[in-house]
């Protein structure tokens, strides 16, 4: 008897698949305002972060595993309190 009572697709689901292309297109445009490549806009910057971060959660429910959720910002912030 196998530990799962399913097997895990061999391809991936179709919406799987368009969830991650749209998801890498927010993190991309979420980068490109983090880093000055785009014309600044803080609602642009928020309305891409906030795009990747419910993308990135709709992935991790769908594909049934934990998710480590952060923004392409949370990345590029200088760590305080290293010294």
């Amino acid at each position: 008897m196998r530990d799962k009572p399913f097997p895990d697709p061999l391809t991936p689901q179709p919406e799987v698949t368009a969830l991650r292309r749209e998801r890498n297109r927010w993190l991309r445009r979420e980068a490109n305002l983090a880093l000055g490549r785009d014309a600044t806009d803080e609602a642009a910057t928020q309305q891409a972060r906030t795009a990747h971060l419910v993308l990135t959660y709709a992935l991790a429910v769908i594909e049934q595993r934990p998710a480590v959720i952060g923004s392409f910002a949370d990345l590029t912030r200088e760590c305080r309190g290293q010294g």
